[in-house]
């Protein structure tokens, strides 16, 4: 059981690049829409957010489009290792981090509304986590998790543990319903 949770620990450390300022430096930016210069600092902002998100060095594009937000994770380990040359998180680790105690919904289900809590001008937050054939989707507005928690997005970041970490990142039954509620596998 140690030796597991090491290697957790390992992989956790590497893959969400432990002291490697470096690796946030390559996440890319793509913007289709005009009134959002790639080197806008709101995406900029984003970019630096969306690096912080749980494997975050895995994150392949994120775009900005007047209030939303969407960010795409790598679809596969040669995707992975061309934005982090230098990492040293082998095929099989990046593979065990995602099969590792709901690792994908955790994912999009705290990013979504993490990115929503730490950028005021963000009001959707759209994330797409392709792994192993399948196609992990997550969309979430502002308005309608209001309406899902049933309070104010002001008090849900301001007990952010108690009305949402707790009830629907680490509880699995509020995880399941907040999947089944914003969330899509393709």
């Amino acid at each position: 059981m140690k030796i597991k949770l090491l290697t957790i620990t390992i992989i956790s450390c590497i893959f969400f690049s432990c002291g490697n300022g470096e690796q946030k430096k390559n996440i890319k930016g793509n913007v289709s829409n005009k009134k959002i210069s790639i080197n806008h600092p709101k995406l900029e902002e984003l970019k630096t957010e969306a690096s912080r998100l749980r494997a975050g060095g895995s994150i392949k594009t994120v775009e900005l489009i007047d209030r939303k937000a969407t960010i795409t994770y790598v679809s596969n380990f040669t995707d992975y290792k061309e934005i982090n040359p230098q990492s040293s998180l082998t095929e099989s680790e990046l593979k065990a981090y995602w099969e590792s105690g709901d690792a994908i919904e955790k994912a999009l289900i705290d990013g979504s509304v993490r990115i929503m809590r730490k950028l005021d001008f963000i009001d959707e937050v759209n994330i797409i986590l392709p792994y192993e054939e399948k196609m992990y989707k997550i969309s979430v507005n502002k308005s309608e998790l209001e309406k899902f928690i049933g309070t104010d997005f002001k008090s849900i970041t301001d007990n952010w543990n108690k009305t949402f970490s707790d009830p629907y990142v680490y509880n699995k039954k509020g995880r399941e319903a907040f999947f089944k509620k914003f969330g899509a596998v393709k």
